[in-house]
């Protein structure tokens, strides 16, 4: 088992799940407990089902069997080049803000970049964000790729039109989930449609961007 920590990994769910993202990373800390076997997953990504499916063969997946039952597979060879360049980086948390309130969001990602917390800020992201579909891209990244959304609330927030974007992808996934996956943070008190009132927010205006990143 000692030997499975490390390598290249995939996790899956069996075909008819209706969940088409597929971890990638590695295991670690495998053990036996009890008839359970246990194992931590260190995630580095994700990819779309339809890509692993492409890749099928040079994974050495090679039946319909594997991909619709629960089971483990050890495969020879790694992950092709071709479908690392498809990798979907996991976020712990991804920001959505305007503009205007730049200064503070990029000290606070500063600060939690420097705490080693996996984040999505637009100007950390440029080289990959280049000749990209944004509409398309921010969909996967506000709807999948993080864990948590931060929703840097002002009056100039409400009206831009990639942050309503932004906002609608990530208030559907909120609705799915039925879970808190949205967290307010407020430098006034514009009203957000989507966000009740009554949800708990974060009040910014007397709060320093390094307080505000302790809070994560």
């Amino acid at each position: 088992m000692k030997s499975l920590e490390g390598i290249d990994t995939l996790l899956m769910y069996e075909t008819g799940s209706k969940v088409d993202l597929v971890r990638y990373g590695c295991l670690r800390s495998i053990k036996v407990v009890g008839k359970q076997l246990v194992f931590k997953f260190e995630e580095k990504g994700t990819f779309l089902r339809t890509v692993v499916e492409e890749f099928a063969g040079r994974l050495g997946i090679r039946s319909s069997w594997e991909l619709g039952t629960t089971h483990w597979a050890v495969k020879d060879g790694g992950i092709p080049k071709a479908m690392r360049a498809k990798l979907k980086p996991s976020y712990d948390v991804v920001f959505s803000f305007a503009g205007e309130d730049r200064k503070y969001v990029k000290r606070v990602a500063a600060y939690l970049r420097a705490k080693d917390v996996r984040i999505f800020y637009d100007e950390y992201e440029e080289v990959d964000l280049w000749g990209k579909d944004l509409a398309e891209h921010f969909e996967l990244v506000y709807s999948r790729s993080g864990q948590y959304c931060v929703m840097f609330i002002s009056k100039d927030y409400v009206n831009k039109m990639w942050i309503r974007h932004e906002r609608r992808v990530a208030l559907s996934r909120a609705l799915k989930e039925q879970g808190e996956y949205i967290l307010p943070a407020r430098f006034d008190d514009a009203e957000v449609p989507g966000i009740s009132p009554t949800v708990k927010y974060i009040p910014l205006a007397a709060m320093s961007p390094a307080k505000f990143g302790r809070s994560f």
